[in-house]
């Protein structure tokens, strides 16, 4: 099999690395999916993983099909393989003599095919429409596409399983992260992932069973040079989709308007998809979080004023499975008025000093308090006093000046489901648009993170982010979205049609 994927812009260092380990040439293979980088890369990821956990792996998929191309494989799962088949599994097992024996567990010829019609005449599963078009099975192809040496049928996971674990004392399986909401008094609800793992533990009685998911997620937060190749060109076309909205913007225009129009952009650029939902909202409407807002169907519905800022967190095309996610605030009628210059270079001042503190070897807390410090000197950490101010007037400012600065407070958990976390200022960026938020380690080159200061400001019906995407690089850092105009005088220049 063939691939049409580019090779990554990278340095003559980076690219000997990638020749010596990987022994390829600059014409890769594919895993299998059309989006797949070279097999050796996914190998060499399985390596290292079998290597930091020392036990046998299993790692689930969870592509589910009759999703009309919306949902996409499990990131984990194609982060080791570059699989697109449905619930295909992967077995890692280090074996006392011998290589690790890596087993990929496929559907059958056509398994789960033309699922919406009742096939009691078992011939029209042959037919021209179930013809399937990338999607592995058993056999030669598979292991030859992917560099996975054994491949068997989705049917003989349970029996193989047990074979390959037989003399293990602890297995390891990707757990799903995260918990399920239930009203109290009730069991939490069961995913697919989660009865998927229940069965597995069953059937591995007597071992240890143990969560792999936090070694592969720390695995993803830097990016060898292919993923930071299709994380630039995400980032390249989100903002191709942010200058297109900016040309066409105009007072009596409605919110979701804008969206399509950006969402036009980024596919004519050969993105075949956005990253996340829609966040656009202008006027009074951004002042109301999106976590809320998205609660309604009509979350992007209104019709833009002459004098509104228009909030877009929406910059966010997909490259290859790969996300992104930029943010810009403008004014609607082109032109920025007194008091939304003000407060948006304040912002923009914010998030500059934070980008300035990313190198290798500084900590994501020194990249917070940069920006919470700007928001200090220019006098505004009073706005975030709810006893001054009042709950209806309170300003937000994120990050919060209090928090990092007045109190000297560090991190903590950040979960959304139970509403706990703290007023950051960014999240990972990778196979998700929002990878996680692991910073107890220092940076690195080949983290990708956003830096998205934020100020909410009620009574004025002012709500302004600016986000970028942020590469961390041998020397300091790279702004993969810069592309999409910041400053205010570049903003009115693209609106003005220049």
């Amino acid at each position: 099999m063939t691939c049409a994927w580019p090779m990554p812009r990278v340095g003559p260092t980076i690219m000997s690395v990638l020749l010596i380990v990987f022994g390829v040439g600059p014409a890769p293979a594919a895993a299998q999916s059309d989006v797949a980088f070279p097999p050796e890369v996914y190998a060499a990821r399985r390596a290292r993983l079998v290597e930091q956990l020392q036990g046998p792996v299993i790692v689930p998929s969870e592509y589910m099909i009759q999703h009309g191309g919306e949902k996409k494989q499990e990131p984990n799962f194609f982060y080791l393989t570059g699989v697109e088949s449905p619930y295909a599994i992967l077995v890692l097992a280090p074996t006392a003599t011998g290589p690790v024996r890596e087993m990929l567990f496929l559907p059958a010829h056509r398994e789960f095919a033309g699922a919406q019609y009742s096939f009691q005449d078992a011939r029209l599963l042959g037919s021209a429409w179930n013809r399937l078009i990338r999607r592995l099975e058993p056999g030669d192809e598979a292991e030859a596409a992917t560099g996975i040496s054994e491949s068997y049928a989705l049917d003989d996971f349970a029996t193989q399983l047990q074979s390959v674990t037989a003399n293990a004392d602890a297995v390891f399986f990707a757990k799903e992260s995260g918990s399920l909401y239930a009203p109290p008094g009730l069991t939490a609800p069961v995913s697919y992932r989660r009865q998927f793992e229940a069965s597995v533990s069953d059937i591995l009685a007597g071992r240890a069973f143990e969560d792999a998911t936090p070694a592969i997620e720390r695995m993803r937060v830097v990016k060898d040079a292919f993923e930071i190749d299709a994380l630039r060109k995400a980032a390249e076309i989100s903002a191709d989709g942010l200058i297109e909205a900016m040309r066409r913007i105009e007072p009596g225009m409605n919110d979701r308007e804008v969206a399509g129009i950006m969402e036009w952009a980024w596919k004519a650029g050969g993105s075949p998809r956005p990253a996340f939902p829609p966040i656009v909202a202008s006027g009074p409407d951004a002042i109301s979080l999106f976590t809320i807002r998205s609660e309604n169907y009509n979350s992007v519905n209104r019709v833009m004023q002459d004098g509104d800022l228009v909030f877009i967190d929406y910059g966010a095309a997909e490259w290859a499975m790969y996300g992104s996610d930029v943010c810009r605030t403008f004014p609607v009628s082109g032109r920025f008025t007194y008091e939304q210059r003000r407060l948006y270079e304040i912002v923009l001042e914010a998030q500059e000093a934070a980008i300035a503190q990313v190198r290798p070897g500084a900590t994501i807390l020194d990249v917070i308090r940069a920006a919470a410090r700007v928001y200090q000197e220019h006098g505004l950490e009073a706005n975030e006093d709810i006893d001054r101010m009042g709950v209806e007037h309170m300003w937000g400012l994120m990050p919060s000046p209090t928090h990092y600065l007045t109190q000297g407070k560090g991190l903590t958990q950040y979960t959304a489901v139970s509403g706990l976390g703290v007023r950051d200022i960014g999240h990972h960026v990778g196979l998700e648009a929002t990878d996680g938020r692991d910073y107890t380690t220092p940076l690195e080159p080949g983290m990708v993170f956003t830096v998205e200061p934020k100020l909410y400001a009620p009574d004025l019906d002012i709500a302004i982010m600016i986000e970028d995407v942020i590469l961390v690089t041998e020397d300091g850092y790279e702004n993969l979205s810069a592309k999409a105009p910041r400053t205010v005088q570049d903003i009115e220049r693209v609106m003005g049609g220049n």
